[in-house]
């Protein structure tokens, strides 16, 4: 098991430290959906805009659960799955097996598993 050094963690986290805390898991959320992408967690004008986003497409009650997803995609080497955004029901096929959309109009959670969208 690793050892965390908290001051490094919270030296670490200060870039993101002006995001409110009524905000941190949506913020958690967006950086994981980022990682799981292939991308970096992002700046914090960008993740505040992200976390907007979400926030429109994504009850607070549900936050915890796509979390959870986010991070099964990633240690389960998805990629490429994750978290889209959709406008309707989502159409084409993940890249891999499990993903999780979420419709922009009315936020729908879909659920991509056993080759379908559910």
């Amino acid at each position: 098991m690793a050892v965390i050094d908290p001051q490094a963690a919270i030296d670490a986290a200060q870039p993101w430290c002006c995001v409110p805390v009524g905000d941190l898991y949506y913020a958690i959320l967006a950086a994981l959906i980022d990682v799981g992408e292939g991308g970096t967690v992002p700046d914090t004008n960008e993740l505040l805009a992200q976390i907007a986003c979400l926030k429109c497409a994504v009850q607070p009650g549900d936050v915890p659960l796509l979390i959870l997803g986010a991070v099964s995609n990633i240690t389960s080497g998805g990629g490429g799955g994750g978290v889209q955004c959709t406008v309707g029901i989502p159409v084409a096929a993940p890249s891999s097996a499990c993903a999780i959309a979420i419709d922009e109009n009315d936020g729908t959670l879909y659920l991509y598993y056993a080759g379908a969208w559910h």
